[in-house]
């Protein structure tokens, strides 16, 4: 019989020889999504032995992780703005310096105080919306704005609508199958603000990204070939969707901010801008109003 301790240890080991850089805590976020305890639990209970059928199916989830398949597909769960949101393949999995992007929107609504005519509640499009964790981020945050997700992809909006209900706010979000500015062929109103994190890797560089990264869905990652394509798409009509006086926030890849910034000008459309950096001090989120 192996001891929980142990199997951690040899787990750890394994995960380091396959170049994982923090082998030790993903060894014990494997096990304790596995017995479905809290990592505390793991140091107390150390010399608990696993039950065979369980060091077994540990030992494979840690193969899994081993060759690259990503902790949150394993898990099938992904920690974004202090929220819990379901994953699988074929959705982008959330990432931390996309909460840049929700703390920019938040910021905005919280200082612009924007208004709408009748009481009615602020609206917000997020474009490409995936598993839905910035829509409902910025929902569950922003208490009485409604939201629009957009994706091309049915098995990433049947995650945000699961996620969605888990999070009790089902009524407040309404997602959309389509690509981009497609899907809102039946809208008639105008956002007080629009979001995305869009596909925005060059082509060229996909093939360079880690082995849990090219796991990713593809239509998600891919920029085309300067990595611009979609931010063309979306300055190509944000004019029938923005209100006048609203907010165009987007998440950017590295180099990437000046060219957006170039593009919101030709556009016409908006007075101000600003940067928001990510935690390697890279211009991250563009905001435009």
């Amino acid at each position: 019989m192996t001891v929980i301790k142990q199997a951690i240890m040899e787990a750890s080991s394994f995960l380091c020889r396959k170049g994982l850089e923090s082998p030790r805590v993903e060894a014990e976020l494997l096990l304790s999504f596995l017995i479905q305890r809290e990592r505390l639990y793991l140091y107390l209970h150390g010399e608990e032995e696993l039950p065979p059928e369980l060091a077994e199916e540990y030992l494979d989830i840690v193969r899994k992780r081993g060759a690259g398949e990503p902790l949150a597909y394993i898990t099938g769960i992904k920690e974004f703005m202090g929220l819990n949101f379901r994953v699988k393949r074929g959705a982008l999995i959330p990432r931390p310096e996309t909460e840049h992007l929700i703390e920019g929107v938040i910021n905005w609504f919280n200082e612009s105080r924007p208004q709408q005519k009748n009481n009615e509640p602020c609206r917000i499009l997020d474009l490409g919306t995936g598993c839905g964790n910035i829509a409902l981020s910025l929902v569950y945050y922003l208490p009485g704005v409604m939201a629009v997700g957009v994706d091309i992809s049915k098995k990433a909006l049947e995650l945000a609508i699961l996620n969605a209900a888990e999070l009790g706010l089902q009524d407040r979000v309404k997602f959309l199958n389509g690509d981009f500015w497609q899907a809102l062929n039946g809208e008639k109103q105008k956002f007080h603000a629009i979001v995305s994190n869009p596909p925005y890797i060059p082509v060229k560089t996909l093939a360079s990204l880690s082995r849990e990264v090219q796991q990713e869905p593809r239509i998600a990652l891919d920029g085309g070939i300067d990595g611009l394509e979609a931010f063309r798409k979306i300055f190509s009509r944000v004019r029938e969707y923005l209100l006048p006086s609203g907010l165009l926030a987007l998440e950017v890849g590295a180099g990437q901010a000046d060219s957006v910034l170039e593009m919101g000008r030709k556009a016409g459309f908006f007075e101000k801008n600003d940067f928001i950096k990510d935690y390697a001090g890279l211009e991250r989120v563009v905001l435009l109003a």
